[in-house]
């Protein structure tokens, strides 16, 4: 993990994701943006799916800890604001170490802003802690990710494969990003700003039997494991907005 991307992840950063562009004939349907009692987040549109957001994390030797596995709670916000989850998500491989979660989603105008608090409940090691956004490889293979650096004119292009990579060949790109464009100038288009740069990671994750490709952003990622204390604290916030009209939906 680079120091951009820890100092990042420990005052916050903010994400905006914009599905579509004004120049798009997108029909009347708006996006639908479906919450699980985890806080997990599903976005599609007439029915399609488009992505899903969610935090998660990796235990020792790679053991994965899904938001979905989470329990929380939630209520509403004062003026239904939005929605509030208060949660813990256990880390396997530690032994009964958790990460416990404020997860708050506020209504705008053109989509929704996420807040996260991330408090780590013991010491432990963690290999991964991240961000995913993960889009279907049945709408989004065969094409583009462009990736924007604040200090390069020229962005990179990274093709999103049709067929599956030969095993072991599934990281797809890493890097600095500040701006992401997921299949640019069509209906199914996403863009992903973020206040600075910090490490992005593209991934095909077929080989694991998941159909998505990942958009990760990770805070920590480490193959030998990174030591956190009990009481250790991540905060991200994330707006996310939209071309068209969108409705929250949710417990």
């Amino acid at each position: 993990m680079s120091g951009s991307t820890q100092r990042l992840w420990a005052i916050g950063a903010a994400l905006v994701v914009l599905l579509g562009t004004a120049q798009l004939t997108w029909s009347q349907d708006a996006v639908e943006v479906r919450l699980a009692p985890s806080g997990m987040l599903q976005v599609s549109r007439g029915g399609a799916e488009l992505a899903s957001i969610e935090i998660n994390a990796h235990g020792a030797n790679w053991t994965h800890a899904p938001q979905k596995g989470a329990k929380a709670e939630v209520g509403d916000l004062p003026e239904q604001a939005g929605k509030c989850f208060t949660g813990i998500l256990p880390i396997p491989n530690t032994e009964g170490g958790s990460i416990r979660y404020t997860e708050t989603v506020r209504t705008l105008s053109q989509g929704f802003r996420l807040e996260y608090e991330l408090t780590m409940t013991k010491a432990m090691k963690l290999n991964g802690l991240q961000l995913s956004i993960n889009i279907p490889v049945a709408k989004y293979a065969g094409k583009e990710v462009v990736v924007s650096q604040v200090q390069d004119d020229e962005p990179k292009l990274v093709g999103l494969p049709k067929e599956q990579p030969e095993e072991g060949r599934f990281q797809l790109w890493s890097g600095q990003g500040a701006k992401i464009e997921l299949a640019k100038g069509t209906p199914e288009a996403i863009t992903l700003e973020l206040r600075a740069e910090t490490d992005v990671i593209i991934q095909d994750l077929r080989q694991w039997e998941q159909p998505v490709f990942e958009i990760r952003f990770p805070a920590i990622m480490e193959a030998s494991g990174h030591a956190v204390a009990a009481g250790d604290r991540y905060h991200l916030d994330i707006t996310i907005t939209f071309a068209g009209p969108a409705c929250l939906k949710g417990p």
